[in-house]
């Protein structure tokens, strides 16, 4: 509870303590209130208080605000109590000039002289609070009337939802909205708020899924303004425009796509026809599904509606594709949309296109659009090069990915983690480990920070230069450069290791692991058998080492999968007495694990497709 103490210089009246108030809310056409309390100056006055007292109610009358605020505060320093009629033109001019302070004073010194304060007056406060998003005060008026045993109309309840909305208090607008609640659920005498009311709070809560909010934070925002246009709904409210304008917008974050659709019915069944940008939000909704019939369907919808779809509709419709992984219907939505539909592709529509590039590998068109957007003088951003180098990288074009990123540095622009780590994953694939460690020094001179799959690619680039000294301190000096290794790092070390014979090494990262708090998985124990069964293969070590991780692994209760098992047969297969043996000890049928290991492989291959590279897979 905050206090607002008024001063006044001069004789008459002292200074005197009131409450904190608010912000206003007084709307025109209160003619009914203006008559009853402007009736004339109470009696005892001199001539020329009198007078005083006539200019400042013809004043108010007349919609002179600051002639009001002047003649007010001259009859405050004459040191003259405030009647009724005086209280309320100050209020009112207050609230029209935005000066929450005067109002804030005035209801004190009413209160003070014992003249009864009623919701329009604290409603005009609000509403000068509102103007100033004063949102504290707004709320300690809230708080000032239910002490008073006053309840709120709903113009003061809009008017404390935009201040905090204003001020970006999201919670305080949640607490108003619960005031609200409240007074619809008065048993005695229900509020009946009309539909801008909830619209006014719909709009408050829009304020939580703005772009500069957190993911989870604009998903709640998003749900909230449902909420509101459910509970408009059970009140039986004429929903308008703007509500389904809200509700849809929600949608559309939420991709609630079958429900969008359903509010567009209804906005056109109600008399509400939707706009463009309502369109748009069903589509984009839609599009976060992948529903690419159901955004095709909405773009000839519109033109029916005799609406031309915009950039965000058709960049819903390559967003939907992209999703839905169908890029030739993609670039067919980018024709008709600089065609027949007359828009002009954004950076946007762009990005979609190329992501749909990025996930189908096919790197020639995404370095044709990139080529394009030049052309179209549209200034290719980082995300552009980033997704055209993944579409190389996918596609297995390694040769482009070195020139694409070679280009965006020379515009001035800064690869991200994702495409530095591309670029890396190059370098490991040519056993280009000095390439590799000069990136990374541009990472760091960027501030861009690596990730686990940085480092990962980075210890793939020194295993194929047999750097492993080098691979275990950087698996060591990981935890320094503020990357904690995880499970991927460590099994990609141990493979390493393994596969050049290197036992004691091997032990070290399992004993450095655990004293990070990682306890060893299956995968971790494949990636140390398998790489030792190599080191076996090529005679550089004993099958009896990874025998040794086999029985260890199922000291710790774990069962080796049939990668495990495969490459353990596999190591004994040219010796017939010690492949049974180690058949014997897996407890397998060698022919259904060859077999099993053979299918696997197989479906590997189909998921990764020509060119895959991942980023510190297991």
């Amino acid at each position: 509870a905050l206090s607002l103490r008024r001063s006044r210089g001069g004789g008459g009246r002292g200074g005197g303590e009131g409450r904190y108030t608010g912000t206003g809310g007084y709307r025109r056409g209160s003619a009914d209130l203006d008559s009853t309390w402007y009736d004339g100056a109470p009696a005892g006055l001199s001539a020329e208080d009198g007078a005083l007292h006539d200019a400042v109610t013809q004043a108010a009358l007349g919609g002179e605000h600051q002639k009001v605020l002047r003649l007010a505060h001259k009859w405050d320093q004459a040191g003259l109590p405030p009647d009724a009629a005086i209280g309320w033109a100050t209020v009112k001019a207050a609230a029209a000039r935005g000066v929450w302070e005067v109002g804030a004073a005035m209801l004190n010194d009413l209160e003070s002289a014992g003249v009864p304060l009623t919701p329009h007056h604290f409603e005009c406060v609000l509403r000068a609070c509102d103007r100033k998003a004063r949102w504290q005060e707004a709320l300690a008026l809230l708080g000032r009337m239910q002490a008073a045993s006053l309840r709120p109309t709903s113009a003061a309840l809009e008017c404390a939802l935009r201040a905090c909305s204003k001020a970006d208090q999201q919670e305080m607008v949640e607490a108003v909205w619960e005031v609200l609640r409240a007074e619809v659920a008065n048993p005695s005498a229900p509020l009946r708020p009309p539909m801008r009311t909830y619209n006014t709070l719909m709009r408050a809560l829009s304020g939580g899924i703005g772009p500069k909010r957190v993911d989870g934070a604009r998903r709640r925002g998003a749900e909230q303004v449902l909420l509101a246009f459910d509970e408009a709904v059970r009140l039986r409210l004429t929903l308008d425009e703007t509500a389904y304008k809200h509700a849809l917008r929600a949608c559309d974050l939420l991709g609630e796509w079958r429900r969008a659709l359903d509010l567009l019915d209804e906005s056109r069944a109600a008399g509400a026809p939707a706009d463009v940008l309502s369109y748009g939000n069903a589509m984009s909704a839609c599009a976060r599904n992948g529903r690419v019939g159901n955004v095709l369907q909405l773009l000839d919808k519109m033109r029916a509606d005799g609406l031309q779809p915009n950039a965000f509709c058709y960049n819903s419709a390559l967003i939907a594709c992209t999703r839905a992984s169908r890029l030739p219907q993609a670039l067919s939505i980018l024709r008709e949309m600089e065609g027949e539909g007359g828009v002009e592709p954004t950076t946007h529509s762009y990005a979609a296109l190329l992501r749909a590039c990025s996930g189908a590998g096919d790197w020639r068109t995404a370095v044709q659009l990139l080529r394009r957007m030049e052309r179209l003088e549209l200034k290719a951003e980082a995300v552009h090069y980033g997704l055209a180098i993944n579409a190389c990288s996918r596609g297995g074009e390694d040769g482009k990915i070195m020139s694409l990123l070679r280009e965006m540095q020379g515009m001035g622009l800064h690869p991200d983690v994702a495409t530095f780590t591309t670029a890396l994953s190059v370098c490991a694939a040519n056993n280009q480990l000095p390439r590799a460690l000069s990136l990374i020094e541009r990472m760091y001179s960027l501030e861009v920070a690596p990730d686990v799959a940085t480092y990962n690619v980075l210890l793939q680039a020194c295993d194929r230069a047999a750097k492993h000294t080098e691979m275990v301190g950087l698996v060591q000096s990981m935890p320094k450069l503020g990357v904690e290794p995880n499970v991927v790092n460590y099994n990609t070390a141990i493979r390493a290791l393994g596969r050049a014979g290197d036992l004691k090494r091997v032990a070290e990262m399992f004993s450095m692991m655990r004293s990070r708090g990682l306890e060893p998985e299956v995968s971790t124990f494949r990636a140390a058998i398998n790489g030792t069964c190599d080191a076996a293969v090529a005679g550089l070590l004993e099958l009896d080492a990874p025998l040794g991780r086999l029985r260890e692994m199922r000291e710790l209760g774990l069962q080796p999968d049939v990668a495990i098992q495969h490459s353990l047969l596999s190591a004994a297969a040219a010796d017939p007495q010690r492949h049974a043996a180690v058949e014997s000890e897996l407890g397998v049928d060698a022919e259904a694990v060859m077999a099993a290991a053979a299918e696997a492989h197989d479906r590997r291959g189909a998921g990764r497709g020509r060119g895959w590279r991942g980023r510190g897979g297991r």
